[in-house]
């Protein structure tokens, strides 16, 4: 069974200015708080492909480490998958990513995802997390908008 939920936002900043930032994992903690620990970023390469280690914690479940690969099309998307043999795949399958699309205003049109797909025996996890993770999603593309909003943060590049 696979989870597949999203949310999108209006963002008054440039596509690259969203997806730089999320690529700094330690600051995206800041909008996504299912990320307890980032052990380390490499990359994006000049195809814009590369890894990030990081600890996470997703509701009910115990913080674990994982290894997502990721690919960015710049500076429009960014889709990040969760490696082969790591602790989660025991679990569940993971794709993540976000499309953004520059608006007329001078802002950004940001749609964010995450696609679960859970391996026998835990397909019981989908229904147990997915009104926490519809709930989370939305409150981080909330806070991202917040963080990156240049009407509220001037200073901010975009």
């Amino acid at each position: 069974m696979t989870l597949h939920v999203s949310a999108t936002t209006e963002i008054h900043a440039s596509s690259e200015t969203v997806l730089r930032f999320v690529l700094d994992l330690e600051a995206y903690r800041q909008a996504d708080h299912k990320i307890t620990r980032v052990s380390s970023v490499d990359g994006p390469d000049e195809d814009g492909h590369g890894s990030a280690r990081v600890w996470g914690k997703l509701p009910g479940l115990p913080p674990a480490p994982d290894r997502q690969d990721f690919t960015l099309e710049r500076w429009t998307s960014l889709t990040l998958v969760g490696a082969p043999r790591q602790p989660g795949r025991l679990l569940f399958d993971f794709v993540g990513s976000f499309e953004c699309t520059p608006l007329d205003s001078g802002a950004t049109s940001v749609t964010h995802s995450y696609e679960f797909t859970f391996r026998r025996p835990f397909r019981w996890l989908e229904r147990r997390m997915a009104a926490d993770l519809t709930d989370e999603i939305e409150s981080e593309v909330d806070r991202l908008a917040e963080i990156l909003d240049t009407r509220t943060h001037p200073d901010s590049s975009s």
